[in-house]
């Protein structure tokens, strides 16, 4: 063996002790995320008991209020505010997904508890109020809004921040649903246009939020 391959294979048995016996990232028991979820839930601020988030608060790793229930193993409510489509994945960061992930490999999950174990503060997007009638199938023709909270954590579960928001949908599709809207029940196809348009909003006007901008 030369000299030079001598010190690679020095190095490399090196950095593998450094980490453990582990060539790979950090990896941690994913019922420690369960735990720190579990009091992000109990510690849900009362509205106005925190200051207002900062832009650097608002764009820490982000998760939605329904993967937040899943990762502490909780039953999920039966109400519009935990429904999947006003608590998109695109929001969830990475790690938190293949948390919730049945299909997920136990040795993926141990990966990404360490990622998110490893974050020092979360932001998570919390629906509050989901007033829009024809979304949900309800026979009212009005635009409503759907109301959110920001809710900043520290790396503890410990609340550091609120922003309040709304969204609602685009005008046109709004007036879309409602034009089509001329029978006794509302048309299945029509709640899930609406449902994905407030989707759409809801992450853009998220974006903005974290960016700095007025959404």
């Amino acid at each position: 063996m030369s000299a030079r391959s001598s010190l690679r294979s020095a190095l490399a048995l090196l950095l593998v002790t450094a980490c453990g016996g582990k060539t790979s990232g950090l990896d941690a028991d994913p019922a420690q995320v369960a735990a720190l979820a579990t009091t992000m839930i109990q510690n849900t601020p009362a509205p106005a008991a925190l200051p207002a988030c900062t832009t650097a608060q608002l764009a820490a790793p982000s998760l939605t209020a329904r993967t937040l229930i899943q990762l502490a193993g909780q039953e999920i409510p039966d109400r519009h505010e935990r429904t999947d489509w006003i608590n998109p994945s695109e929001l969830d960061e990475p790690a938190a997904r293949t948390l919730v992930d049945p299909a997920a490999t136990a040795e993926a999950k141990r990966a990404a508890a360490g990622t998110l174990l490893g974050k020092s503060k979360f932001i998570v997007w919390r629906p509050e109020t989901v007033d829009v009638p024809l979304a949900v199938g309800s026979k009212e023709l009005r635009r409503g809004i759907v109301g959110f909270r920001a809710l900043g954590y520290d790396r503890a579960g410990n609340g550091t921040c609120i922003t309040v928001f709304t969204i609602k949908n685009d005008k046109a599709v709004s007036e879309w649903a409602m034009d089509k809207s001329d029978k006794a029940e509302v048309d299945p196809a029509i709640s899930k246009a609406l449902q994905q348009d407030l989707k759409k909003v809801l992450i853009g006007t998220v974006a903005s939020l974290r960016a700095g901008q007025a959404p």
